[in-house]
């Protein structure tokens, strides 16, 4: 099988300039993520009426409306109100990885660089400071220049993760030094934050979907369904 590899990368329909590749040099040592999803209580238990069956109509209408009667009675069991969903907040990826001048990476060749990895830091570092696009370069042209106050997005390919983000932290510890200053070896750690205005959570939707079905077919499938239904797993 051929070795892939990552990257942190800012190529889009409107790219910014210059366009900025950094490709792993070896597998991270730890890469995270973090969804976080905020609840908040209802305003009310709600009652011991079955009200919502009886105002329902057609056997779907009712069979929700049941459902949500006995979901009530819960929560006035435990005198606890329901959570409602309010919104989520952004996944956060937090990557630790190693460079190393000395030594090439399985995709470098001979080197890494001629060794060196400054320009593996001039690109981790360009993510954090502000950048024009083509568009603004335009507008510059016609005399209109822009105000710079945002970083490049910093897209992640790595396994089966393609996310668009916007790079928040990144820490850089140099480990070693070579003869002229540079730095010989570094630990780099970044966060990033998922950009929600973007193609990301569209594509995303649609492999999430695929790699769902493709749970399903495993042994004992049914056996998972019947010991997992509420009400029917009694009796499983």
């Amino acid at each position: 099988m051929t070795r892939k590899t990552g990257y942190l990368a800012s190529i889009s329909l409107i790219p910014t300039l210059p366009p900025l590749i950094f490709r792993f040099q070896f597998n991270p040592d730890l890469l995270s993520e973090k969804k976080s999803y905020r609840y908040k209580e209802a305003n009310g238990f709600g009652s011991w009426k079955f009200d919502q069956t009886g105002a329902a109509t057609g056997f779907v209408g009712t069979l929700t409306g049941l459902s949500n009667d006995l979901n009530e009675i819960g929560s006035l069991i435990i005198a606890t109100k329901p959570l409602e969903a309010e919104g989520g907040d952004q996944r956060t990826f937090s990557i630790d990885f190693s460079l190393d001048a000395s030594v090439p990476g399985p995709l470098d060749g001979d080197d890494h660089y001629g060794g060196s990895i400054e320009p593996d830091l001039a690109v981790l570092r360009a993510f954090m400071v502000p950048t024009v696009d083509v568009v603004d370069v335009i507008k510059m042209i016609g005399g209109d220049f822009p105000c710079l106050n945002k970083p490049p997005p910093c897209n992640l390919f790595y396994g089966g993760l393609s996310v668009t983000c916007v790079m928040t932290d990144l820490n850089i510890k140099v480990t070693a030094f070579q003869e002229d200053g540079n730095a010989l070896r570094a630990d780099v750690s970044v966060t990033l934050k998922e950009q929600s205005f973007s193609l990301t959570p569209i594509v995303e939707f649609f492999t999430r979907t695929i790699n769902i079905a493709k749970s399903y077919n495993r042994k004992g499938i049914g056996s998972d369904f019947l010991a997992t239904t509420p009400i029917i797993n009694l009796f499983s």
